[in-house]
């Protein structure tokens, strides 16, 4: 038996850049999955919208202003050791690609696809 409404995916989604966060809503909706997202254009706004258990998954972008993607998912992790998250970035140095696996972050380099965000909501 299907559920007839299933719950949403609840995403954050932190990029600095509008254009970003536009594009990878889109390909999250394009992906057929049912998906509730809330933007962030930064780490401290990130932080401040934040609550322990309120969203399934966090994408976060490395290059922003303030706290770098990987410093943010430090402090969300602090408050949230279970939520998954992945790095999208189109910085794809080996010492960042490293620091997002130790924080046990997925990493996706821009541009996304879409079945590269159905891969990781299927986990």
């Amino acid at each position: 038996m299907t559920d007839a409404n299933p719950t949403p995916l609840r995403i954050l989604l932190v990029d600095d850049s509008r254009v970003a966060r536009l594009t990878l809503q889109h390909l999250l909706k394009s992906t057929g999955f049912e998906i509730s997202v809330a933007e962030a254009a930064n780490g401290d706004e990130a932080l401040a919208a934040f609550t322990p258990g309120q969203f399934d998954l966090a994408l976060i972008d490395f290059n922003m202003p303030g706290m770098d993607g990987i410093e943010l998912a430090g402090e969300l992790r602090k408050q949230d050791p279970l939520l998954r998250m992945a790095l999208v970035t189109a910085n794809i140095q080996d010492s960042i690609v490293e620091r997002a696996r130790s924080m046990d972050m997925a990493f996706l380099g821009k541009p996304v696809t879409p079945e590269q965000l159905s891969n990781l909501i299927r986990g």
